[in-house]
């Protein structure tokens, strides 16, 4: 309780309410109390997932904001091509063993449209980089000769992307070139198309990429 000593306009010692009365050297003050925030409760299991689901998509997603634009165009009118990346993708882009998430690189999507893709998509590993081929005829079919690939590598150990988008659907072939470091480690690549004008893109397809031994032999 607090106690006012020189009348209702005067200063008053001790607790009223949140509001706390005192003096120092002379000087009389009041102050409020401290907030107690209390400890933070723990996360949910479910809560934990959801979080760990959004720092391994977002994390992914990130260095790639220019390709993502390109890829979510007609999403992106009120939102980033990262954002319409992750909601896209945040309800299958996940493996889970026990309470280990990973991401299902296979089920990945860079883009989302009606263009056509090429069909007879393969990559392989050579000295230098990945070799992603295609079938280069599917002009005509929802397709243009002159529409644009977006070849794109991944390398998990040192989370980089490689990308090639200088080739156009009739050349049925882009290279992506790799720093030394990077290669003879796990690689994954996508591809998809996008027309010239980047108004209309194809949906993505992932690319297993082949080792040169298991290229020659297929």
């Amino acid at each position: 309780m607090g106690i006012i000593e020189q009348g209702i306009n005067g200063p008053f010692k001790g607790k009223a309410g949140s509001v706390v009365g005192s003096s120092w050297k002379k000087i009389n003050y009041i102050k409020g109390l401290r907030r107690d925030k209390g400890l933070k409760r723990p996360p949910t299991s479910e809560q934990a997932v959801q979080r760990q689901k959004f720092k391994l998509l977002n994390t992914f997603f990130i260095p790639l904001k220019t390709v993502l634009n390109a890829g979510f165009r007609s999403f992106t009118e009120k939102s980033t091509g990262v954002n319409s990346a992750f909601r896209y993708n945040y309800d299958h882009a996940f493996t889970t063993d026990g309470d280990n998430i990973s991401l299902d690189y296979a089920a990945l999507k860079f883009s989302h449209g009606s263009l056509c893709t090429a069909g007879a998509e393969q990559a392989w590993l050579d000295n230098g980089g990945i070799h992603v081929t295609w079938n280069p005829k599917t002009y005509g079919m929802g397709g243009e000769v002159d529409d644009i690939s977006y070849a794109i590598a991944y390398s998990p150990k040192f989370h980089m992307f490689f990308v090639n988008s200088k080739e156009n659907r009739q050349a049925g072939s882009a290279r992506i070139d790799l720093p030394s470091k990077i290669r003879g480690t796990e690689i994954h690549a996508w591809l998809f198309f996008a027309d010239k004008q980047r108004k209309r893109v194809s949906k993505t397809v992932y690319v297993p990429v082949s080792t040169p031994d298991l290229a020659l032999q297929s």
